[in-house]
């Protein structure tokens, strides 16, 4: 094995040290993000629509784990705002005022909820209805609905047969 030169020890170390250095930057950032990523700025992100123009979802959108432009830095002003003792609703007002009513996201109704189950029920009854209304008749012999006294001593007979077994 060739031994190594003192210029590729030296390169080496220097790699070293800037790889140290990245994996150091990278546990500062991952320090940082904690914060902004909390479920109270996650809370009051959910009624904020992102204004990137690439999603129609609220400031948790999937877009801000990419950099979105407006959920990163949205966030982070939520995460401000919160720590100087905002409520919720004042932080969304603060939205309000600055892009307007467009930018508030309802909670979902409870309308939302009983939507499809009375499209179920009135399905069911729609085809109930329909099956009663095209079913056919029941075909009962004319013979049995006329009362015939010829047709009584048969039916006595039967009726004497019927009952020996």
């Amino acid at each position: 094995m060739r031994a190594r030169k003192w210029w590729e020890w030296r390169r080496l170390r220097l790699r070293l040290k800037t790889s140290y250095l990245a994996v150091l930057l990278a546990g500062v950032a991952i320090g940082q993000t904690p914060q902004i990523e909390s479920s109270d700025v996650e809370r009051v992100g959910a009624h904020i629509a992102c204004q990137c123009g690439g999603c129609k979802e609220s400031v948790s959108c999937p877009m801000a784990k990419r950099g979105c432009s407006f959920c990163v830095p949205a966030k982070a002003k939520i995460y401000k705002m919160q720590a100087a003792g905002l409520s919720d609703a004042s932080i969304i007002d603060v939205y309000k005022k600055e892009f307007g009513d467009k930018i508030y996201l309802a909670d979902p109704s409870s309308f939302f909820w009983i939507t499809p189950t009375l499209v179920i029920v009135l399905g069911v009854i729609g085809i109930f209805y329909f099956v009663r209304r095209n079913q056919r008749p029941k075909l009962v012999p004319a013979a049995f609905t006329t009362h015939d006294p010829a047709l009584d001593k048969y039916r006595d007979e039967i009726d004497r047969e019927m009952n020996k077994w």
